[in-house]
């Protein structure tokens, strides 16, 4: 634990932190804003300590924005995990079979497959009508890929429905623009 890197956390939150590592506990609670970056700086020790899932599953899926760490790291902290681990925190379902069609919402200038893949297709496209609203963008898009099930590393649940797994290729699919809207159904 010596080796883990605390700068940007105060005294006693490091403190907090070793002391749930320590006693085997998720430690994302006592640094819920530092916790990204805190996990990204230290991922292949608090690997090795057998800390890393349950706080990397709570950080990943409370955050907003991964531009400053881009969809590469994301991917080396997800292959640090214990992936029976991550499945046994966030199970896959029963109906996870063979291979997915998973969809991903995006909007802005740049298209970033990024991790995060949802099963329905109404969702990817709210999620690309949210991004833009949200962030005022523009160039809404939705991807689909076939994904095989034993390359999806664990399925997120807290917000939504969320298959988190890196897909080397994916292709647009034709949305008409006036399906991009927030009151689609859900």
């Amino acid at each position: 634990m010596n080796s883990l890197d605390f700068s940007g956390l105060t005294t006693d939150e490091a403190r907090a932190v070793q002391s749930a590592i320590s006693r085997g506990e998720n430690f994302h609670g006592h640094i819920p804003v530092a916790s990204l970056t805190f996990i990204v700086r230290n991922y292949r020790e608090l690997g090795a300590l057998g800390a890393l899932e349950a706080p990397w599953l709570d950080a990943y899926v409370h955050a907003s924005h991964f531009n400053a760490h881009g969809v590469s790291v994301l991917k080396a902290v997800f292959d640090a995990c214990d992936r029976k681990r991550l499945r046994s925190l966030k199970p896959l379902g029963d109906d996870a079979i063979g291979r997915l069609t998973l969809f991903r919402g995006c909007a802005g200038p740049v298209h970033s497959w990024g991790m995060s893949w949802t099963s329905s297709l109404d969702k990817a496209i709210w999620y690309a009508a949210h991004h833009a609203e949200f962030y005022n963008l523009s160039d809404l898009a939705v991807y689909v890929a076939t994904v095989a099930v034993e390359d999806i590393y664990c399925r997120l649940d807290h917000y939504d429905d969320d298959f988190i797994a890196y897909v080397q290729g994916a292709w647009r699919i034709d949305v008409p623009s006036g399906e991009f809207r927030l009151d689609r159904p859900r």
